[in-house]
C-alpha cells in the first residue's frame, strides 16, 4: 500500500471531496461577509508584503550608507524603519484579527452544519448503526472542524502570500543578480538572472528530497488521531460504566485493555517522532544552507566590486525569499500532513452522513399501522417477514428474545432502515417512546420532565408525577443540575421517565421493556397509576412478564414468516 503524499495535483477525487466540504459555505447566507473578511485579508497579506519589499529596499540602503560612510543620513533612515516597522505591525494585526474572525465564522457554520446533518433527519441512531466502525463523530465535529478550517484559511492564505512575495521579490533578485557568463564546449555562455535560476533549482531538489523523507507523515498523523480517539472514548466509557465493572470485577480486564489501547499510542507516536524528527533534521539543514547560499554566489560579485555591500544583503534577502516561495512545499510539508489527515477524517464523516439519507417523512394516520412489513439485521438476517396490521388500544407486545420485539418499535418510531413495507403512526407530538436504557441529559430534573420540547409545567405538576412514580425524594431537586444518568440506580432511572410521560402525557406512550428494573408489586403499581392518571393514551409495552396476561390485549411477536398473533 503506498502512503499517500500530503496533497497531490493528480488526486482529483481528494480535491474534489474538500472542495465539496469548503464551498457550500462561500455559497451560504454569510457568503457576503465570508467574502468581504477574506478580500481584506488578502488586501492586507498584500500590504504586508509590499511592506516587506520596503524593508528589503531600506536595508539596501542602510548597509550602503554604512559602507559609504553617509553618517548625515543615519537618523533619516532610522525614522524610515521605524516608520516601516510599526506600519508592518499595524497591518499585521489587523490581518491577523480579520483572519481569526473569518476562521471562527466559517468554523461556526460548518459546526452547525455537521450537527443538522448529524442530529437530524433520524440520523444519529442510523450512523451508528449502519457505521459501527466510525470513531469518534464526537471529535469530528469538535476538534477536525476546527481544524479544518484553521489549517484550510492558514495554508491558503499562506501560499497565497508566498506567491505575491515569489513575484515581488523575484524581480528585485533578477535585477541584483546580473549575468552569469562561462565557458562550455568550447562556447561561451550567459545566463541571465542566474540567482533567480539557483533558488529555483534549490527549491526543487529540497522538494523532491522532502518527499523522499518525510512521505509516511500523512498515515502516521491520521493513526495518531484515530489512537488517541480511541484511547479517550475508551477511558470515558469506563467512566461511565464504573459501577458495572466494579461489580463485575474487571478492573484488572479494563486496565489491561486501556494499556493495549495506549501502546497503540505510544507505537505510533514513536515511528510518528522519528519521522519528524529526520523531517525536522533535513529542513533545519535546508533553511540554515539557504541563509549563507546567496552570500557565497553573489561574493565574487561583491569582491570584484560590481555590488555593494547594500546590493549584496539586498540580493541575500531576495534570494531567500524566492527561495523561500519555492521551498513552500518543503516547509509546509507536515502541516500539510496534518492538513490532509484531518480532511480525511472529516471527508469520510462527511460522505458517511452524505451516504444516509434523512428518514422519510412516515405517512400519518390515526393509529399505527402496517402493511407487508419485513424487518431484517444489519446484516441482512429476516426478523419480521410480510407483517400487516394495527393497534387501537392499549397492548402488550410479547415474543422470543431475539424475535424482533425492540426492531419493531424502532420500526415504528422510523428509526430503523433495514426495512421494506409501508408503516403509518400518529403525529410526533402524539408519541413517545421509552427505551429500556433511556437517556438523560446533563440537566436539572425539571429539564429532564420537560424534555425535549421544554414546555412549562407548574412545580405542583412535576412533585406530583414524581409522587405518582414513587420518587418523591428526588421532588426538592427539580432545579439541581447533576449527571442524573450516573447519580440514579437502574429503577429510579426508569421511574424518572415514566414520570415524564405522566407530566407530558402523550396519546401514545411505547415502552420497549422500560419496566424491566421494577420489582413486580411496584410495576403492578405503576401500570395502575398509568392507567388511571393517563386514561387517553395508549401504552404499547415490549415485556417479558408473565403478569396480568388474561387482563391485556397482547400481540405475540413471532419469528419470520409467522404474523402477529392477538389473545
Amino acid at each position: 500500500m503506498s502512503n499517500p503524499s500530503p496533497l497531490s495535483l493528480k488526486d482529483k477525487s481528494f480535491l474534489s471531496q474538500v472542495w465539496s466540504l469548503a464551498h457550500p459555505y462561500w455559497r451560504s447566507d454569510e457568503k457576503r461577509i465570508a467574502w468581504l473578511l477574506l478580500g481584506l485579508v488578502v488586501g492586507l497579506n498584500y500590504l504586508i508584503v509590499e511592506v516587506a519589499v520596503l524593508y528589503s529596499n531600506w536595508n539596501r540602503d542602510f548597509f550602503n550608507l554604512m559602507q559609504n560612510e553617509e553618517w548625515n543620513n543615519f537618523w533619516n533612515m532610522l525614522g524610515q524603519f521605524v516608520l516601516i516597522m510599526v506600519v508592518y505591525t499595524v497591518v499585521d494585526l489587523a490581518e491577523e484579527y480579520l483572519r481569526r474572525t473569518l476562521r471562527i465564522r466559517w468554523r461556526r457554520w460548518l459546526t452547525h452544519t455537521f450537527l443538522q446533518k448529524w442530529l437530524g433527519g433520524k440520523r444519529l441512531y442510523r450512523h451508528q448503526l449502519s457505521y459501527p466502525d466510525s470513531d469518534n463523530p464526537d471529535q469530528r465535529i469538535s476538534q477536525d472542524v476546527k481544524d479544518f478550517c484553521d489549517k484550510t484559511l492558514s495554508m491558503g492564505l499562506g501560499l497565497l502570500r508566498t506567491i505575491t512575495s515569489l513575484f515581488s521579490f523575484v524581480v528585485i533578485l533578477w535585477n541584483l543578480s546580473g549575468s552569469l557568463t562561462f565557458e562550455f564546449a568550447g562556447s561561451e555562455w550567459v545566463i541571465p538572472g542566474y540567482m533567480v535560476w539557483v533558488a529555483i533549482v534549490y527549491s526543487i531538489i529540497g522538494t523532491w528530497l522532502t518527499h523522499k523523507i518525510a512521505k509516511r507523515l500523512v498515515p502516521l498523523n491520521f493513526e495518531q488521531e484515530k489512537s488517541e480517539a480511541d484511547f479517550r472514548f475508551h477511558l470515558m466509557r469506563v467512566r461511565e460504566h464504573a459501577e458495572s465493572i466494579a461489580l463485575q470485577r474487571g478492573e484488572s480486564a479494563e486496565n489491561h485493555r486501556t494499556q493495549n489501547l495506549f501502546g497503540k499510542v505510544w507505537d505510533n507516536w514513536q515511528q510518528l517522532t522519528g519521522m519528524k524528527l529526520k523531517y525536522g533534521a533535513f529542513t533545519s539543514g535546508y533553511n540554515e544552507v539557504a541563509r549563507i547560499f546567496p552570500y557565497l554566489v553573489a561574493s565574487p560579485r561583491l569582491m570584484s566590486g560590481a555590488l555593494q555591500l547594500g546590493d549584496m544583503m539586498q540580493t541575500a534577502t531576495g534570494f531567500y525569499r524566492v527561495q523561500e516561495a519555492f521551498s513552500w512545499f518543503v516547509d509546509s510539508y507536515e502541516s500539510l500532513a496534518d492538513w490532509r489527515a484531518v480532511t480525511d477524517r472529516l471527508i469520510t464523516f462527511h460522505t458517511q452522513l452524505e451516504a444516509l439519507p434523512a428518514a422519510n417523512a412516515m405517512p400519518r394516520s390515526n393509529q399505527p399501522e402496517w402493511r407487508d412489513l419485513n424487518l431484517y439485521s444489519p446484516q441482512q438476517q429476516p426478523l419480521l417477514s410480510e407483517q400487516s396490521g394495527a393497534i387501537s388500544q392499549s397492548i402488550t407486545i410479547k415474543g422470543v428474545s431475539g424475535g424482533g420485539k425492540s426492531t419493531f418499535i424502532r420500526s415504528l418510531a422510523g428509526l430503523w432502515p433495514y426495512q421494506n413495507g409501508e408503516v403509518s403512526m400518529p403525529d410526533d407530538s402524539e408519541c413517545m417512546f421509552i427505551p429500556q436504557k433511556p437517556y438523560l441529559p446533563n440537566a436539572s430534573l425539571r429539564d429532564i420532565l420537560l424534555y425535549p420540547n421544554g414546555e412549562s409545567t407548574s412545580d405542583l405538576e412535576l412533585v406530583d408525577a414524581l409522587t405518582l412514580a414513587g420518587i418523591r425524594k428526588f421532588s426538592e431537586q427539580l432545579d439541581l443540575n447533576s449527571n442524573w444518568q450516573q447519580s440514579v440506580s437502574g429503577g429510579e432511572l426508569q421511574k424518572i421517565m415514566l414520570a415524564r410521560s405522566l407530566v407530558q402525557k402523550p396519546q401514545w406512550l411505547f415502552l420497549d421493556e422500560a419496566m424491566s428494573a421494577l420489582d413486580p408489586e411496584s410495576y403492578r403499581s405503576i401500570r395502575e397509576i398509568m392507567a388511571q392518571q393517563l386514561p387517553d393514551t395508549h401504552v404499547v409495552e415490549v415485556s417479558h412478564r408473565e403478569t396480568h396476561e388474561e387482563e391485556q390485549n397482547q400481540i405475540t411477536l413471532c419469528t419470520q414468516t409467522q404474523s402477529f398473533k392477538y389473545s
